[in-house]
């Protein structure tokens, strides 16, 4: 007997992941920036929930605040995530030009924008994410600030930090599994990407990074990575489950390298003078 395997096999990575990040907004106090881009999270959910794309949703403590004293918005969030989206951690520490208020360097007290310690910042998340646990985040300055709990870390801007093998590193006092991600730009040319992404081998993570704000000025572009990963028969999944199957299938090696934003997020602008 022939039989003929009708299965469409393609060529790309062990699997991919979108990060959102969800900013400040310039106002450590304020809930205003929130306030004026919750429609464009809300629009940004629906959308990829019609291409069963599972997203990493990435909160600085201020987006953790203004969605938590609204019921409305907090019920829509636990829909989110029982829809299998994923809500992790963004913290922009004081060596961030959008410093979100909380930090454990010494001295920063007197700071006006001063929220409190990580633990305080952690406090809130987890209220946040219950009954689910925090697992995955974006975090700068990492040697002060790394937050214990968090066990999956993702960095990177570059087109080069997308195609990554899940790596053991140490941030701070943190031993983590990283994996790297490249900015989705917002000037409608994803064609390099989806080049890089056919590149990638099987043992391979494509990771992808955007901001909120760029959604509500481009949806089209996020559209568009939707349809081409869903056109290869792949999912875009979370950054949590990724690394969970993936520690199933392949053994995770341990790097003296990790990814860190001073030296290659904004170090990169730095020495090219962008």
């Amino acid at each position: 007997m022939i039989t003929t395997d009708t299965t469409v096999h393609f060529s790309g990575p062990y699997s991919t992941f979108l990060v959102i990040h969800f900013e400040v907004g310039g106002d450590t106090k304020s809930l205003e920036y929130q306030e004026s881009l919750w429609p464009a999270a809300i629009n940004l959910v629906k959308l990829s929930d019609k291409y069963d794309a599972k997203l990493t949703l990435q909160f600085t403590p201020q987006w953790a605040e203004y969605i938590i004293k609204n019921k409305i918005n907090f019920n829509l969030l636990k829909k989110w995530q029982k829809c299998g989206h994923e809500v992790a951690l963004h913290h922009h520490g004081y060596d961030h030009g959008d410093w979100d208020g909380y930090t454990n360097r010494f001295g920063k007290e007197n700071d006006p924008r001063f929220r409190g310690r990580v633990t305080d910042m952690m406090e809130l998340m987890k209220k946040l994410v219950h009954p689910y646990q925090l697992l995955s985040g974006t975090i700068t300055d990492e040697e002060f600030d790394y937050p214990q709990g968090i066990k999956y870390d993702t960095e990177g801007i570059q087109m080069y930090h997308a195609v990554t093998k899940p790596k053991r590193v140490k941030l701070g006092n943190n031993d983590v599994i990283q994996v790297g991600m490249a900015f989705l730009p917002f000037d409608g040319n994803i064609e390099l990407f989806k080049q890089e992404y056919l590149k990638s081998v099987k043992d391979q993570v494509f990771g992808l990074v955007t901001h909120e704000m760029d959604f509500s000025e481009n949806s089209k572009i996020i559209q568009a990575w939707f349809k081409f990963v869903r056109s290869r028969g792949e999912n875009i999944k979370t950054v949590s489950e990724i690394i969970t199957n993936y520690r199933k299938d392949y053994e995770i090696e341990y790097s003296n390298m990790p990814l860190t934003f001073l030296r290659d997020v904004i170090g990169i602008f730095i020495y090219t003078g962008k």
